[in-house]
């Protein structure tokens, strides 16, 4: 009986002194300078559950403000991808064709709905808050310079583009010059076999090529989104893990809400490229790689550039990516939005997707309690 007295007793004593040393860690943690805030945030609570099941190394290294700061960037950065899977899942459920225009006026409801959650982003987020750091002369220029750099980003995506114009009205295939001149052609030679051959191949030709330029023009609003919005979620995901560090609650407050308004944007990638493609692959791997610029961001910033970090410089990044945006939602997404859904169905679609945004926003407000911004 002794011996396996002894050895039950040696098992308790291991996992008490186990157990000893991760409250020893964690209480050393929540004492400490570095740690007051990140035991005050609820994703803490959610690590000492795991305490039990973790290293103490692992442990510690979760209950570090800057990781949880950066996985509050991570978490916000996944709302890209999110959109893409919303786009996809919508695609596979209505078994959607993207050469068929029931398809093709879905996907100009969904771009119409994602240009008006940019545009209210921009309008009622990004530039006030900056107006509030840095006033309104510098917020403006850096707004204006942000829209001037999109006319170079379109510039050298793709350069040479002629039927980017979206003003020009789509060209039906069934009424394509080349086609009229093969008709009456053929109404003046009759109705010969060869005649009519000749013609249908003309027609098939003209399609073809009409079919290519939508899908240029799909593939090109696509990568310019792309690369904007990566251009955005770079200082986005720096603000989220800037707030974290400083105050926990209100990094999750703009977590959760830069989270869900990243959903959109992730749209706005997603569905030129899949009417374009049709591929859901990509769809996904673009949209995911798109958010994690914020991680990136983070990365970036956060150990190359932290002695030049300032609000205002933050400030005026955000305010040239809200030019951008803005030249996105007007000269991109909208336009298409009309080409493929008709004008008053992507308006109605364009205010509805500001009044989402601003219902998200406000339900995030409340559920946290505070103000919603980029720095705190």
């Amino acid at each position: 009986m002794h011996p396996d007295h002894h050895g039950h007793s040696g098992v308790h004593h291991e996992v008490h002194d186990h157990q000893h040393l991760l409250n020893a860690a964690s209480n050393a943690l929540c004492n400490s300078k570095d740690m007051d805030a990140s035991c005050n945030v609820p994703g803490a609570s959610f690590f000492l559950l795991l305490k039990p099941f973790l290293p103490p190394s692992i442990f510690a290294l979760l209950l570090d403000k800057h990781m949880i700061a950066f996985l509050m960037a991570l978490v916000a950065s996944m709302g890209t991808f999110l959109g893409g899977l919303v786009v996809v899942i919508l695609a596979r459920a209505t078994g959607a064709d993207p050469s068929t225009p029931s398809t093709a006026k879905l996907m100009g409801v969904l771009q119409a709905f994602s240009a008006g959650v940019m545009l209210y982003i921009t309008c009622f987020d990004l530039i006030p808050e900056a107006v509030e750091e840095i006033k309104t002369r510098e917020t403006m220029l850096w707004f204006f310079g942000g829209v001037a750099a999109f006319g170079v980003l379109e510039e050298i995506i793709l350069p040479g583009e002629d039927g980017h114009d979206h003003d020009s009205p789509p060209v039906s295939p069934v009424t394509t010059p080349e086609s009229n001149v093969s008709q009456d052609a053929n109404h003046e030679k009759g109705t010969r076999g060869d005649g009519k051959s000749s013609a249908n191949a003309e027609v098939v030709a003209a399609a073809t090529s009409v079919d290519d330029k939508k899908k240029r023009e799909l593939f090109r609003t696509s990568l310019i989104t792309f690369l904007a919005l990566t251009l955005h979620n770079l200082p986005e995901g720096l603000g989220v893990y800037l707030s974290g560090l400083s105050d926990p609650r209100l990094g999750m407050q703009l977590c959760a809400a830069i989270l869900l308004h990243n959903i959109p944007e992730g749209m706005a990638v997603a569905i030129p490229l899949y009417a374009a493609t049709g591929n859901t692959w990509s769809v996904l791997w673009w949209t995911m790689l798109n958010g994690l610029a914020e991680p990136i961001g983070v990365v970036v910033g956060g150990a190359l550039l932290y002695s030049y970090l300032s609000k205002a410089l933050l400030s005026r990044c955000l305010a040239a990516v809200g030019g951008i945006m803005a030249c996105i939602s007007i000269h991109e997404l909208q336009p298409m939005a009309i080409k493929f859904a008709g004008k008053n169905i992507a308006t109605t679609a364009f205010f509805a997707g500001m009044l989402a945004c601003f219902g998200a926003l406000e339900m995030v407000e409340s559920w946290f309690g505070g103000e919603i911004g980029h720095f705190h």
